[in-house]
């Protein structure tokens, strides 16, 4: 018989993920992922480049996770890591040590990244520029640029680069050219819903809140995607996750596609 040979998908090329607010996310391949239960995910997981955010909830969210923490790690930065906070919960660190302690100043790390601090470029958020704008620019080995968005509370990103040889997954999608398979569920699915043990970059793991509001919400997620959430959230988590890890989970899982889920939890106060 005759068997039908679809061109092989061109390989993309060079693209943007940029995360914004609560985290909204536009993956590389043009998908809109969010995700809003507290932990470590990662961002970008490959061989070569590894970065990971930390989402928590804020008072202004009702508890649905923004982007607290970033770091930068794996082979292309020779085992330096590169952390990024918002202006409440930390500095900019490179191996641990606080490095840019003011806007104007400039580092490089180990020769093989420049990392400048200052007030420059355009915001992916425009609703933010009556702030003071304080900007992270990494630029990083293999042509990747990645751009911190530093407010009070939470963290703006934009990174640049090119399809990591070999794959890579994570919030900003697989990278593949095509946006339908970069759904929370299916990230999720492909690679876990939190970073696991032994691949941490940030130095220690973030206390989960599971608010009201999100109990509340979390209520009304229709019961066979309730028990489906609870059952892959257990094979997807570290036997030792806690109840509110599952929950933080399981929500992710209700309401990840739904862009708006901050509107429904300020219904619940």
């Amino acid at each position: 018989g005759l068997r039908t040979t679809w061109p092989p998908r061109p390989v993309p090329g060079r693209s943007t993920c940029m995360f914004w607010g609560d985290p909204h996310i536009q993956s590389f391949d043009g998908a809109r992922p969010s995700f809003y239960g507290d932990g470590e995910f990662w961002i970008v997981k490959s061989q070569r480049v590894k970065i990971q955010g930390r989402y928590m909830g804020t008072d202004y969210t009702d508890g649905l996770a923004a982007t607290n923490k970033v770091a930068v790690g794996g082979d292309f930065l020779q085992g330096h890591i590169i952390e990024v906070a918002n202006l409440d919960d930390g500095g900019i660190l490179v191996d641990g040590e606080a490095v840019l302690q003011e806007l104007g100043s400039s580092y490089s790390v180990a020769g093989l990244a420049t990392l400048t601090y200052d007030s420059l470029g355009a915001l992916p958020d425009e609703a933010q520029s009556k702030y003071t704008k304080r900007i992270v620019h990494m630029e990083l080995p293999d042509g990747v640029t990645f751009t911190v968005y530093r407010w009070q509370n939470y963290l703006d990103l934009k990174l640049e680069m090119d399809p990591v040889e070999g794959g890579q997954d994570g919030s900003c999608g697989n990278f593949n050219g095509d946006p339908t398979d970069d759904t929370t569920e299916a990230i999720f699915h492909r690679i876990g819903a939190r970073v696991g043990p032994g691949d941490m970059l940030l130095r220690h793991r973030a206390d989960i809140k599971f608010t009201p509001e999100m109990e509340q919400m979390l209520s009304t997620c229709p019961g066979d995607q309730l028990v489906q959430g609870e059952l892959e959230c257990r094979q997807e988590l570290p036997q030792t996750a806690s109840s509110i890890e599952v929950n933080s989970c399981v929500f992710d899982f209700c309401f990840g596609m739904n862009e708006h889920a901050l509107k429904i939890a300020q219904t619940f106060e």
